[in-house]
């Protein structure tokens, strides 16, 4: 019988690492950014880019540093940044880097192989691009790369010092607000509206769910901007808040997972805030906090709660492995992938073709040389003993099987030429430079490893949770062995 979701698109489903009961989930909390609130990545990405780009000039860096173009389709998340060399990488869920950049500039397989594949290296000690607010961050630090190897005196600083650099200038362009201002002020050039937010939030309320917002934007900026997505989508609900029991703002996440950091009220009229203790009330907001001081207060805890957000550390890694809280991984990127892929399916049909094709002759191949070297080792022994007629027949069949090797080598190498043509072609088709997300080649990435093991779901968009009940059970079959029947 086919599934009652088979219907819908590949990117409008739910997909399943960890088996999931969403009867037993009493609440859902959800992250705001790139994940209730869609932003239109390139408007937004390319004003965090110039703006943080007026702050290293005022800070007395070159003024040609001005020329500097944002190039929206150059990165993707789940990249790492070698901050020390000034390049970027990306690496298979066995580290083992495919891909390498040195600032815009593709490395050779010989030095990518020679910096990180010959022994080796931790991960941990890059920087990794797990949330799209760090794209223009690491597009502008890789352009700047190119211009201190262009302009070798003109900055007199390392890579790392540049990096850390700009990591303050980001922090403030947040804190003076001249970007999130320019967003607040005109929200439609800058966030993307979903028709259908507000119906899978109703569903998720019908089906007896408490829903919390928990975001690291502060409140004027979250009540503008989900005032923008949401007030008045639904007649039951004029305003954003009538949607959630509680609202956490400058949560300081992932902070808020581990922290102690007390709770604050949000006095929304003035934004004044207030020392609070006791139960936290309903349709109030505040400010700060910490899971453990939430779960105490609500009496929700542990695997009671989802947690639904787009960044793979700050909201999914912590809230599992700290708390236990289940986890539902935005992956925005699956809308566009998962619509290519099924373009070129023909090509994927084709590489597994072929690759069965060459794995079978390969076999042929090194069956055949361990005859060859074994009738080698058996000729050796005949012309000791003077043997020259067993040596005679011997040789015919070296000659035999050398011959076959020859003949099948040439046609291996087409395929793995082939094979390597196809790859290309297929990554190309859904990247030009970096290729499938959650793919290095036929290697899952790192960002996929990561995904499998943080993330209990994860699909493209918050509002394909209107597709399912939410009483429903999702089951996974990503625990079954390769050897398992």
């Amino acid at each position: 019988m086919a599934s009652p979701y088979s219907k819908l698109e590949k990117w409008q489903r739910m997909y399943v690492n960890r088996s999931l009961n969403m009867e037993r989930i009493k609440a859902i909390g959800f992250d705001m950014d790139h994940t209730l609130l869609m932003y239109n990545r390139e408007a937004f990405e390319s004003l965090a880019f110039r703006e943080t780009l007026n702050k290293f000039i005022e800070a007395g860096y070159p003024e040609e540093l001005s020329e500097l173009q944002f190039k929206p389709n150059f990165l993707i998340r789940g990249l790492l940044v070698d901050m020390d060399r000034g390049n970027l990488l990306k690496v298979d869920g066995h580290k083992y880097v495919k891909t390498a950049f040195h600032g815009t500039r593709l490395l050779d397989k010989g030095t990518r192989h020679q910096t990180y594949n010959s022994e080796s290296f931790k991960a941990q000690e890059f920087l990794s691009v797990d949330t799209f607010f760090a794209l223009s961050e690491v597009q502008l630090f890789v352009e700047i790369v190119d211009f201190m190897d262009a302009n070798p005196s003109k900055i007199k600083k390392t890579y790392r010092e540049v990096y850390s650099d700009l990591r303050k200038f980001i922090d403030l362009s947040h804190a003076d607000g001249s970007i999130k201002n320019l967003v607040m002020a005109n929200p439609a050039q800058f966030a993307r509206k979903d028709k259908h937010l507000s119906t899978a939030l109703m569903r998720l309320l019908d089906g007896g769910k408490s829903l919390f917002l928990l975001t690291n934007s502060g409140w004027d900026y979250t009540n503008r901007m989900m005032s923008y997505i949401l007030s008045g989508e639904h007649e039951e609900f004029p305003d954003w808040q009538d949607y959630f029991d509680y609202t956490i703002v400058s949560s300081g996440k992932p902070g808020f997972f581990t922290g102690s950091q007390p709770f604050l009220e949000v006095m929304t009229d003035s934004g004044l805030l207030k020392p609070h203790t006791g139960t936290l009330i309903k349709n109030r907001v505040y400010q700060g906090g910490n899971a453990g001081l939430f779960q105490k207060i609500t009496k929700f805890k542990g695997d009671e709660i989802l947690y639904v957000g787009d960044h793979i550390f700050g909201d999914i890694m912590q809230s599992k492995g700290k708390l236990n809280w289940r986890t539902l991984l935005v992956v925005e990127e699956l809308e566009h992938e998962l619509e290519n892929l099924e373009k070129i399916k023909p090509i994927f049909q084709e590489i597994q073709h072929k690759n069965h094709e060459r794995e079978s002759l390969d076999e042929e191949i090194q069956k055949t040389r361990s005859k060859l070297m074994s009738v080698q080792r058996h000729l050796k022994v005949s012309l000791r003993d003077g043997d020259a007629k067993k040596a005679h027949h011997l040789e015919k069949e070296l000659d035999k099987f050398a011959l076959k090797i020859d003949e099948k080598s040439p046609i291996l190498a087409k395929l793995d030429n082939d094979i390597k043509e196809l790859l290309a072609k297929k990554e190309t088709s859904l990247h030009p430079i970096w290729g499938e997300l959650m793919k290095v080649g036929l290697e899952r990435s790192r960002f996929a490893y990561q995904v499998e093991g943080f993330a209990c779901v994860y699909t493209s968009r918050v509002s394909n949770l209107r597709f399912y009940s939410p009483q429903k059970r999702f089951s996974s079959f990503h625990d079954i062995l390769p050897h398992d029947p």
